[in-house]
């Protein structure tokens, strides 16, 4: 069976002290410095992949794809795929081309990848990214392909060569279904959230796997998109979330403390 896992690469932007949030005149924030890290939903697609073969037992294997948009730190991560033991890897190079809130052109990419190059069955993918934070991506994907969709997955495990077994949460508890190929799955609030450590014998062994970097010029239908957008970027606004608080004034802790219960614990305490 094989399988396609898009995913993405994100700056740790809690890293960013208040005074960083300064947007240049393309709107842009400058997060060279921060962290790079897994998008979290796309961690646990990621890991999910790799539990599906241990549940498996031998009796039938999983080709994995790797698929990522993103500027030559990437490869970092695709190395430790390689070392994970993920079949191919693939980059690709979005140049000067700002993809933040684009999620049309990264699903025709993933889309136009999946006809040309993997021929999935399955598409695993994580539902929305830090960065844009629309949750477009894996429906748009599936749109694109003429193929089903089912979102806010939370566990796969297979159940023969050509289906998977799928639970995916739903208002007010979860639904179980058996998928059969193709579709498209999309990661929501996942148990398995973070992805394993490979070891240091495998990344010997396998961690030095090449990356097929590609172009954006090689997906023309993606580059149509980006030459007539439907949709312009005109402003940045930072959010404060903040909470609220009140503070205690009085000379001692004690006094302090006395005035937490007296005001504000104490009627709580009696309700209880």
């Amino acid at each position: 069976m094989k399988l396609l896992l898009p995913f993405s690469i994100t700056p740790d932007l809690e890293a960013l002290s208040e005074k960083d949030w300064v947007f240049t005149s393309d709107l842009k924030v400058d997060t060279s410095f921060t962290p790079l890290d897994w998008n979290s939903f796309d961690e646990s697609a990621l890991e999910m992949s790799l539990k599906l073969s241990n549940q498996a037992e031998g009796s039938f294997c999983f080709y994995r794809y790797a698929l990522t948009v993103g500027e030559m730190p990437c490869d970092r991560f695709l190395k430790t795929l390689a070392a994970l033991k993920f079949d191919e890897l693939f980059r690709v190079n979005p140049g000067d081309a700002d993809l933040r809130f684009r999620p049309e052109v990264i699903a025709r990419i993933i889309a136009s990848f999946a006809q040309t190059y993997a021929h999935p069955d399955f598409i695993l993918m994580g539902r929305q990214k830090q960065v844009g934070d629309n949750a477009c991506t894996p429906l748009l994907t599936a749109e694109l392909l003429g193929w089903p969709c089912v979102t806010q997955v939370i566990e796969i495990e297979p159940a023969d060569e050509h289906r998977l077994r799928v639970t995916s949460a739903v208002d007010g508890g979860t639904a179980v279904q058996t998928i059969s190929a193709p579709c498209v799955l999309s990661v929501g609030d996942a148990p398995c959230t973070y992805l394993r450590v490979p070891t240091l014998k495998d990344k010997m062994t396998y961690g030095k796997k090449a990356i097929t970097v590609m172009k954006l010029e090689d997906f023309p239908e993606a580059e149509v998109l980006l030459s007539s957008p439907n949709a312009e970027l005109c402003s940045l606004t930072p959010i404060h979330r903040e909470r609220e608080g009140v503070l205690i004034e009085a000379d001692t802790p004690e006094e302090k403390a006395e005035i937490l219960y007296r005001d504000y614990l104490k009627g709580r305490l009696e309700r209880l």
